[in-house]
């Protein structure tokens, strides 16, 4: 998703969700893209303590307007409110949004907030239902889906997207401590979903199950 569509140096980019996926999301751009500004949208108190700790400026996702209104106060976008709906930027100045979540309500507020040409790089996968597309051609917007990984050049270097993220990690230019919250042995499956099901109240961001494990988590 970053090394395919990655924002312009200098650049300004909003990661959506702050998931296992978001968070990841915004290591990398940091460690890709040090001279980009990150903004990142976070549900829950713990992926916002962590998307900050990352270096991203977080902002909560309700309400919708509100939000986009503080994306373009942050990216310096020109607000215009139209008679019905959202609010629209224009001229926006948000490069490229990595949709995490994947909704209907994430992408129009991720078309509102872009800039002219911007790219909207989808994550997340949710249900399609209706939402308000004239940002898109008004724009002229660039929707990228992202599913998985390959062969990536990054710093001039062609491995596999997998060995240039275990070589961030060994160098220390991404260090993701902190998104594995919670760990269980198989027997406390069940544990662990009611864990991830209810990120409020346990602070979950990944949750794991580790088969070495016998014990208590």
């Amino acid at each position: 998703a970053v090394t395919r569509t990655p924002p312009p140096a200098g650049g300004q980019a909003v990661v959506y969700g702050a998931g296992a996926l978001g968070t990841c999301a915004i290591a990398v751009v940091r460690a890709l893209r040090p001279d980009v500004r990150v903004a990142a949208v976070a549900r829950w108190p713990a992926q916002s303590r962590l998307a900050a700790r990352l270096g991203a400026t977080v902002f909560d996702p309700e309400p919708r307007d509100a939000l986009v209104e503080q994306l373009a106060e942050w990216s310096g976008g020109i607000v215009r409110r139209p008679w019905e709906g959202l609010p629209i930027t224009h001229p926006g100045a948000v490069d490229v949004v990595y949709d995490t979540v994947g909704d209907a309500a994430t992408v129009e507020v991720g078309m509102r907030v872009l800039a002219g040409r911007g790219s909207l790089v989808q994550l997340g996968v949710g249900r399609v239902e209706r939402c308000e597309w004239t940002p898109w051609y008004f724009k002229e917007l660039r929707l990228v889906g992202s599913n998985a990984f390959g062969l990536e050049t990054v710093d001039g270097r062609t491995q596999h997207a997998m060995a240039h993220y275990l070589d961030l990690v060994r160098s220390g230019r991404v260090d993701l401590d902190g998104l594995l919250t919670h760990t269980f042995p198989l027997a406390r499956w069940e544990d662990a979903f009611e864990v991830l099901g209810d990120q409020a109240a346990s602070g979950a961001i990944k949750v794991a199950l580790d088969l070495r494990q016998s014990g208590s988590a």
